[in-house]
């Protein structure tokens, strides 16, 4: 059984790395699939979005990345993949997924169906934009940035430092 893992990954944390991996030893394979969208302004670029993703499951054998654009229904069915894995951190994360999960099923056909992973209790305080805004404050102000470490891979920790350390 395979799954994509859509969403944004700006950047991965470790919350995302955990679903990932937790999702593809219990469905065989996920395909992380790094939304490219123009009406946002993300920090970092699609391909470096992509390129940190493949560093950090370079050993996974079982973990495929890759960009897609425009609706998940349609790469989804490009792929023939009919599941998608996402994670919930709150009740408000499952809130807000939810209609996507119903949209995207109705858009389908019926087909696409959503799997939902609860996030591990130590990472549910994770988000991209709190590991960008924690980043930016610690490297403007000269701050040790080791709470980073918790949050995102070593990787990504450094891609962060050369973009906020000017």
């Amino acid at each position: 059984m395979s799954a994509i893992y859509p969403g944004s990954f700006d950047p991965v944390t470790n919350g995302h790395i955990d679903i990932a991996r937790r999702g593809a030893r219990i469905l065989g394979h996920v395909t992380i699939a790094v939304l490219d969208n123009s009406h946002k302004n993300p920090l970092f670029s699609i391909q470096e979005r992509v390129g940190l993703l493949r560093e950090v499951f370079l050993h996974d054998e079982n973990i495929y990345v890759e960009s897609f654009s425009g609706l998940l229904v349609d790469y989804a069915k490009k792929k023939g993949i009919n599941t998608v894995l996402r994670g919930i951190r709150s009740a408000d994360d499952f809130a807000k997924e939810m209609p996507y999960a119903v949209w995207n099923r109705q858009l389908s056909g019926n087909v696409l169906e959503t799997l939902y992973l609860p996030a591990d209790p130590a990472l549910a305080h994770v988000s991209g934009s709190i590991v960008k805004e924690v980043a930016a404050h610690l490297y403007k102000n000269r701050h040790d940035d080791i709470v980073l470490a918790h949050m995102v891979a070593p990787e990504v920790r450094t891609a962060l430092q050369d973009r906020y350390i000017t």
